[in-house]
């Protein structure tokens, strides 16, 4: 049946509803013997049609007809203005007008008559005949004035097809110099790489504009295709003193060198040539092109030269057109831009509000793949900066989601995920990962592979192999040398200065080191600045000069707090415990010391700098105790007792509760006296096994009890993480800060593993404990699942509303949202799901007359 009903379907669809074609295609069809349809107009087997429409339509039109359809068969739609001007013909408009009335396989397709159209079949015989009876320069004539007519209304993608059909090469590149822009602006570069890529190449060739516009039409699709168009175009406009045309070229070529190549000296070099042109041109060029300019002088401004100033004033003057103009594509661009180059002057506090317009004008329609994936990249650029490792990992995979990850690789995104990845690899101290990643990147640009290298040469002279890590070090000195940009040949300074210091060659180490401090300094930017003091204080250490690791680290670690910087390359977690374990000794930012040790490598200090591991307690969804990593007390090592007072405590303020509260717990009969002995017998039991299996140093660090309280201390409790992050979450999307928001609550979402302490029932306080982290999640649920879904993630809302549901399965708040997801999409799943609301309300005893009138609320919800 239902191939039946496509076989009959096909010949209503290519005829459009003739009733005759129809007709004709069906006794085709049976004579052919296949029981298809013809698929080509020019096939024997269309003969039947031509022939109908030469003997039954076009013989029987007024002679002085003919000729006007003739010429207007060339058109897709034909406006009567447009008519008149191709046709001479002043009453062209009356007799379309008629035509149409007499259903003369014409109609109008706007309400007051203005444009008209043929019946496509009509209007292929039309355009055969056309062919066969003009001359063709009539012909190429007919498409120069249909051209030069959509140029004049604005529609561009029209003008150049009729252009292309004339061959007038000449008037491609006239109209692309006057209207490009503005197709790109619109994201029409689907349409211009159709057209222009048409061309034979060789025509192309002498077509400044053509090669120009191909080229930025292509970086989407193929970007590896961009760079020699823009050389083909450049050698055009060049000799021919084109300044525009130039300036231009050279903008792209500097965007190019940045996303792609990595080559800053040649950007450098073109950058300097275009900075002359734009400033004699400024003012004579229109909004897209002068956006377009000053997006690449800004971001060349920036990486080559490390010149945040002048970057600024670019890509301030490129956004604000943007945005006067409501060009939404360019304002994505330029929001991207304004990010980078607070995350390259280290401002990454004031990052932040960049990253969330760009965030927020992602999933608009107007905003191109490229510059999706672009503000995309520069999200998981701000994250690794930040130190945010968990956040950048989900980022990565939304992107991967998103374009699969074939294109993903292929992009300008992949092969900067090396460098991230094993920069985040050493940082976590998984430096056999960071070599394997080293050799994935070998096929890298000189100007990546010059940072993998040196990358690579921290972890051999980590590892003790200091030819190898020299000869690394060496190799990509040579790359950088060649590949060039202030910022990263700072960079470089900085990480080999940490690769001789680890290979015990202090003096050197010191003079890379101070070298790459001046030059953060010149630029200026507190984030290598901090991060050459910070590891030139490590290498004071190792020489034993305590006073001049002190000077370094009081000034790095003040620039740390004051930009809240939690993360620079290189930085391994020995390094961070011998520089901020000293710090906390000298009493030099002690707090702000504890807090990176404590989110970095989880550890602590005592007050003279000594390190203590904490002790990881995962009480969501299980109770299991963890030391550097690795499970310390299984569960079924404890008592219940046991169990249930590490709970009661984890339960509690600051894990901390009065041991009379906690007697009264387990014995709200017992006498003072044998409670406490009891009490006594119980925490002397615990420590015992702590004492066991931590070492003998730390064994008295994590459980106290002094002054009639007990409490734990050094630990790193994932309910109280869960708690704080899901906190995050609420303030910052209370100040419409949602990627922040999100951040928070996927960090939070990812400690969930189930309800507080399973198992263990406990009293109040336990009860208490657990709903309140219930309630958290619901919450997180409601409002990230709303944000997710204003942004199209629907299936990520689903998912997190139905964790919330699992611990608080009558919530009818929660229910309410998931029916409005699912209904998104499908009445049927939103019905399913009120069924399981019903289901799971009958199960708990509730009336049918209450059940309906849960429903119906959920319903009715907004």
């Amino acid at each position: 049946m239902a191939c039946l009903r496509t076989k009959t379907v096909q010949p209503s669809g290519k005829t459009d509803g003739w009733i005759m074609g129809a007709l004709l295609f069906g006794l085709q069809m049976v004579s052919g013997g296949d029981g298809e349809p013809p698929g080509r107009w020019d096939g024997a087997r269309c003969s039947d049609i031509r022939e109908y429409f030469r003997r039954k339509v076009f013989a029987l039109l007024e002679p002085d007809l003919r000729h006007p359809l003739l010429v207007l068969s060339l058109l897709e739609d034909i406006p009567v203005d447009l008519a008149a001007g191709l046709t001479g013909r002043e009453d062209i408009h009356a007799r379309l007008h008629q035509l149409a009335a007499r259903n003369f396989f014409i109609r109008d397709l706007t309400p007051d008559s203005t444009v008209f159209g043929l019946h496509h079949l009509f209007r292929q015989f039309l355009r055969d005949r056309a062919t066969q009876k003009l001359a063709p320069e009539t012909l190429r004539k007919v498409h120069r004035d249909a051209g030069a007519y959509y140029l004049r209304c604005n529609t561009p993608a029209q003008a150049l097809r009729h252009y292309l059909k004339a061959d007038d090469l000449e008037a491609i590149d006239a109209a692309l110099r006057e209207q490009g822009p503005a197709m790109l602006a619109a994201n029409q570069t689907a349409t211009l790489s159709s057209i222009l890529g048409s061309i034979p190449e060789q025509d192309l060739a002498r077509l400044g504009w053509g090669c120009l516009f191909l080229a930025l039409a292509t970086m989407d699709s193929a970007p590896a295709n961009a760079l020699p168009l823009l050389r083909k175009a450049l050698a055009v406009f060049a000799p021919a003193h084109d300044e525009l045309g130039e300036l231009v070229c050279l903008a792209h070529i500097i965007s190019i060198h940045i996303t792609t190549t990595g080559h800053s000296r040649e950007g450098e070099q073109l950058l300097e040539r275009a900075e002359e042109l734009f400033q004699g041109l400024e003012g004579g060029m229109d909004s897209c092109t002068t956006i377009l300019i000053a997006r690449s002088m800004a971001m060349g401004r920036v990486i080559f030269l490390a010149d945040v100033d002048t970057a600024t004033r670019y890509a301030d003057m490129a956004l604000s057109l943007a945005m006067k103009d409501h060009l939404v594509n360019f304002e994505a661009a330029m929001l991207m831009v304004m990010g980078y180059i607070k995350i390259f002057a280290g401002h990454l506090s004031m990052a932040r509000q960049w990253m969330e317009r760009a965030h927020e004008i992602v999933p608009r329609s107007e905003v191109g793949a490229f510059h999706c994936l672009a503000i995309r990249m520069m999200l998981m650029n701000f994250l690794f900066h930040d130190g945010c490792f968990d956040n950048y990992s989900t980022e990565k995979s939304q992107i991967v989601d998103a374009v699969g990850m074939d294109m993903f690789s292929q992009s300008i995104v992949g092969p900067f995920c090396h460098v991230w990845e094993m920069d985040i690899a050493i940082n976590q101290g998984r430096f056999e990962e960071a070599l394997r990643i080293a050799k994935e990147a070998d096929a890298l640009s000189p100007h990546l592979k010059s940072q993998t290298l040196q990358l690579k040469a921290v972890v051999l002279a980590l590892q003790g192999q200091t030819a190898e890590a020299l000869a690394a070090c060496d190799e990509s000195t040579r790359l950088r040398e060649q590949a060039a940009g202030l910022y990263f040949i700072t960079l470089h300074k900085i990480l080999v200065g940490i690769v001789h210091s680890f290979c015990g060659e202090y003096d050197i180490a010191v003079s890379m080191l101070t070298e790459g401090i001046r030059k953060a300094r010149s630029m200026p930017t507190d984030y290598l600045e901090s991060c050459g003091l910070m590891n030139r204080a490590a290498t004071f250490l190792l020489r034993g000069e305590c006073e001049a690791a002190t000077t370094d680290i009081r000034k790095g670690l003040g620039l740390m707090r004051r930009n809240d910087y939690k993360h620079f390359w290189a930085w391994t977690p020995g390094s961070m415990e011998q520089v901020l374990g000293f710090a906390v000794s000298r009493n030099i930012e002690p707090a702000y010391a504890r807090k990176l040790a404590v989110e970095r490598i989880r550890h602590d200090f005592t007050d003279q700098g000594e390190s203590i591991p904490l002790l990881e307690i995962r009480c969501l969804g299980e109770l299991a105790i963890l030391f550097r990593g690795e499970p310390l007390l299984p569960p079924e090592a404890l008592t219940p007792g046991q169990r249930e007072l590490l709970c009661l405590l984890l339960a509690s303020p600051d894990l901390k509760i009065p041991q009379d509260t906690a007697c009264l717990h387990f014995w709200p009969d017992g006498s003072p006296l044998a409670t406490r002995t009891n009490f006594d017998t119980m925490m002397s039991r615990l420590r015992k096994s702590f004492a066991e299996v931590l070492p003998q140093s730390l064994a008295g660090r994590y459980l106290f009890r002094e002054r009639g309280m007990v409490w734990l201390a050094n630990c790193r409790v994932d309910a109280l993480l869960f708690l704080e992050e899901a906190r995050k979450g609420q303030e910052h999307s209370r100040l419409q800060q949602r990627w922040q928001a999100a951040n928070a609550f996927s960090r939070a979402a990812a400690l969930w593993k189930g309800e507080f302490a399973p198992g263990v029932t406990g009293g109040d306080r336990i009860s208490a404990f657990r709903h309140k982290l219930t309630a958290a999640l619901a919450r997180l649920a409601l409002t990230w699942g709303g944000h997710l879904d204003r942004i199209n993630r629907t299936q990520a809302a689903i998912d997190i509303v139905e964790k919330a549901l699992r611990p608080d399965p009558l919530n009818d708040s929660l229910w309410a949202l998931l029916y409005r997801l699912h209904g998104r999409h499908s009445v049927l799943q939103a019905r399913q799901v009120a069924n399981r609301l019903a289901t799971v309300l009958r199960n708990e005893g509730y009336p049918e007359a209450d059940i309906e009138q849960i429903l119906a609320g959920v319903a009715a919800a907004p």
